[in-house]
């Protein structure tokens, strides 16, 4: 076996453990911690993950990002990618490949909001102006920071498993 699918291996190996993990000790970067660029990954572009930060609760009240470590399954890049939610991720999708939507996507802008007081498709479409909630906390369990604490580029956006195409009224 050579050394690139060797080390692969290990990487999802990895991922496995890491999404397996269930630390409690969660503490909090601030975001300037990370090196944005908003061109570091393309929307709708493929990716597979590395690495999860998940957070100390369900972030319902959108207090912090989740940490993600991707892979670029167009250009190979490795991307720290900044959402606020698990958004159905599991420990056996190790190996899956999954969509990131920048954040100017409506995935993405309805993913950082409080979805409970929608009530007609008109607010959906006014979606699409609206800015998003300014977070500044970074979700971190300190038994991964030596994945974790990287200087790849960083993006916030979303992970989903499927691009949804529809017209809003």
């Amino acid at each position: 076996m050579n050394t690139m699918k060797l080390m692969k291996i290990y990487f999802i190996a990895a991922l496995i453990a890491v999404l397996m993990s269930c630390g409690s000790g969660y503490e909090f970067w601030d975001i300037s911690k990370f090196n944005m660029d908003n061109n570091a990954l393309e929307d709708k572009e493929e990716i597979k993950l590395i690495y999860t930060s998940q957070g100390p609760d369900y972030n319902q009240d959108l207090e912090y990002y989740i940490h993600y470590i991707v892979v670029s399954q167009k250009t190979g890049d490795t991307v720290n990618v900044l959402t606020t939610g698990i958004h159905g991720i599991t420990k056996n999708d190790g190996d899956k490949i999954f969509i990131f939507f920048n954040k100017d996507n409506l995935m993405t802008k309805l993913a950082h909001m409080d979805t409970d007081h929608l009530t007609e498709p008109r607010e959906l479409k006014e979606l699409e102006k609206t800015e998003m909630k300014k977070i500044t906390k970074v979700a971190r369990d300190p038994e991964f920071d030596y994945v974790a604490d990287n200087n790849y580029p960083t993006i916030i956006g979303t992970i989903g498993t499927t691009v949804i195409n529809f017209d809003l009224p």
